[in-house]
């Protein structure tokens, strides 16, 4: 077989790069590594697709091909990487294996078109499309290292202007700075639709150093936070750097704590003797988190071996004094080690004295924790759910009256009618006509560790001869509350027993309490829509629902 060898770029590749449908006249410009290009064949758009003379690409790659006419295939190589491909076929060979293509390869004026973006990536060459100068960037692509190790996978590197380029957001995600606000955006080319950033300008906004080395062809990240301080301050708390960073954060409960996790951090020499559990940059990862965390309840065993003694001194009941402050404070702890060294990652433990939701602030010397304490469980806990509300009407009564109004009128009667048992501690979902979303109602009940879960409803049906009472528990560990529900409160109603049913409304559903779902009763029909309208049945109803709470306390608790 006879077989000639043609640069590779005497080809043409066709491009499927996004955003390159375009109208014919509008021409298209070349960057092949790092330099404008001008090939004597331009580069054409047809069918919405841009063909380039691969002649140039293999100029500046240093890419070949072996074209055999008879078989109309050719072999493309460049280092290690052989790609082959034939004329209308979508099956392709990379380094021996199959592969398929979106398109198949086509001549056109006896040269043979290729997918610009396969072939470049099959050979290890970055290519990407620049909308806004309609230019296709392909160059060899760099090795890279962020503070002495491999640069994540995935970061893509465009030459362009004696340096390179990188997708801005992707360096800044390694750091933990989520959303970044660049300052000097104008500086970066969008390539597919990507803000990138030369290196020098990356340097200036996020610290460190940026740098290509040339004689390697290696991009060089070296960015290294120093924790200099942290401490906490009633509900905050400070953790000061030398250079912006973001943190993974994370709940765990038993006792509840908050855990940051900085990337790419090392303590200030000055905090490694304040640190807890910092064995050494060869720490193993595992055991450090195992010292870490196991601290708190090194703590709460060390309390509990306490001997009791009535008899203390004046400093001893000092200290008894500050203790007991110590425990009303928001933040019962606040430690910190070098989490890990591959890579550098130093964590933050905020141990609590009670639950607390959390929000983080970034400026450009650290981050600002702000606590915000949920309110504490101090007794039996009953959340009472008036069921709709605000722009949800609910059922339409016969006489024009919404069923958000009647649950509402329902649920405040109970609350305060729980209110006198001082064993009771009770938390409405809502105690005025406001809309809330049905996992809101869930979350009040999941995040306050609620006892019972109790939703309050009417029913409604196009024939108003429908009527009658029921009521609706899901899982198994709610069907006996249920029970004592439904019995007190077809009792108060008089209205048809429909019964105790099974069912997977939301709210009962996913709060992990036992939880029950009332329909009290129709306000389709007239006789039923009549008593529930009355304060004085409401108030029935409510003592019912208050007295089933009340068995169900006595008897299971």
């Amino acid at each position: 077989m006879k077989r000639r060898l043609l640069p590779l770029f005497v080809l043409l590749l066709l491009l499927s790069l996004p955003g390159w449908a375009a109208a014919a006249d509008q021409s298209v410009h070349l960057m092949i590594g790092g330099q404008a290009v001008q090939p004597e064949v331009p580069p054409i758009i047809e069918k919405g697709r841009t063909l380039v003379p691969v002649r140039v690409i293999a100029e500046g790659l240093g890419a070949s091909v072996d074209w055999d006419q008879p078989t109309r295939t050719a072999v493309i190589a460049r280092g290690q990487q052989t790609l082959q491909l034939t004329v209308g076929s979508k099956q392709a060979l990379l380094n021996g294996k199959k592969v398929q293509l979106d398109a198949p390869p086509t001549m056109k004026n006896q040269r043979m078109l290729l997918p610009l973006r396969f072939v470049g990536e099959s050979l290890g060459v970055t290519v990407g499309w620049e909308e806004s100068t309609r230019t296709v960037i392909a160059n060899e692509t760099p090795q890279a290292e962020l503070n002495g190790q491999k640069a994540p996978d995935g970061w893509k590197f465009y030459q362009a202007d004696d340096t390179y380029y990188v997708s801005a957001q992707a360096v800044a995600d390694q750091f933990g700075l989520k959303n970044h606000a660049w300052k000097r955006p104008e500086r970066g080319r969008t390539i597919d639709g990507q803000l990138t950033l030369p290196l020098t300008q990356l340097e200036t906004e996020l610290g460190g150093t940026f740098a290509w080395n040339q004689k390697k062809n290696q991009v060089e990240i070296e960015r290294l936070s120093y924790m200099e301080e942290v401490e906490a301050d009633g509900e905050y708390v400070h953790i000061k750097t030398t250079l912006p960073v973001g943190a993974e954060a994370i709940v765990l409960n038993g006792p509840h704590r908050i855990v940051l996790d900085l990337p790419h951090t090392v303590l200030d020499e000055d905090l490694i003797p304040q640190s807890y559990g910092y064995k050494g940059p060869t720490e193993q990862k595992e055991k450090a988190n195992s010292d870490a965390d196991s601290k708190a309840e090194d703590d709460e065993s060390d309390k509990s071996d306490e001997p009791a003694d009535d008899d203390v001194s004046d400093d001893e009941a000092d200290e008894m004094a500050e203790a007991a402050k110590a425990e009303d404070a928001l933040i019962a702890d606040l430690r910190f080690s070098q989490f890990q060294s591959s890579p550098n990652t130093v964590r933050v433990v905020i141990e609590l004295n009670q639950k607390s939701k959390y929000t983080l602030s970034y400026s450009e010397d650290g981050i600002e924790v702000k606590l915000i304490p949920q309110p504490r469980k101090t007794g039996y806990l009953i959340v009472v759910d008036a069921g709709h509300g605000g722009k949800d009407p609910g059922a339409l009564g016969v006489t024009g009256n919404h069923e958000k109004d009647y649950t509402l009128a329902v649920a405040n009667k109970v609350v305060e009618l729980l209110k006198q048992y001082p064993e009771f501690q009770v938390v409405p979902t809502r105690s005025t006509d406001v809309f809330l979303e049905l996992s809101e109602r869930v979350a009040i009940a999941n995040d306050w560790d609620a006892d019972l879960f109790l939703s309050i409803h009417a029913n409604s049906f196009s024939n108003p001869n429908s009527g009658g009472t029921e009521s609706f528990y899901y899982n198994a560990n709610s069907k006996e509350f249920a029970q004592l529900v439904h019995k007190h409160l077809q009792g108060a109603t008089q209205f048809q027993n429909r019964g105790v049913k099974a069912s997977g409304f939301y709210v009962i559903k996913h709060t992990k309490m036992p939880a029950v779902l009332t329909e009290t009763g129709f306000l389709s029909n007239p006789k039923e829509n009549s008593k529930l309208t009355s304060p004085d049945f409401q108030e029935k109803i409510a003592k019912a629902l208050v007295a089933a709470i009340r068995e169900y306390y006595q008897s299971y608790q």
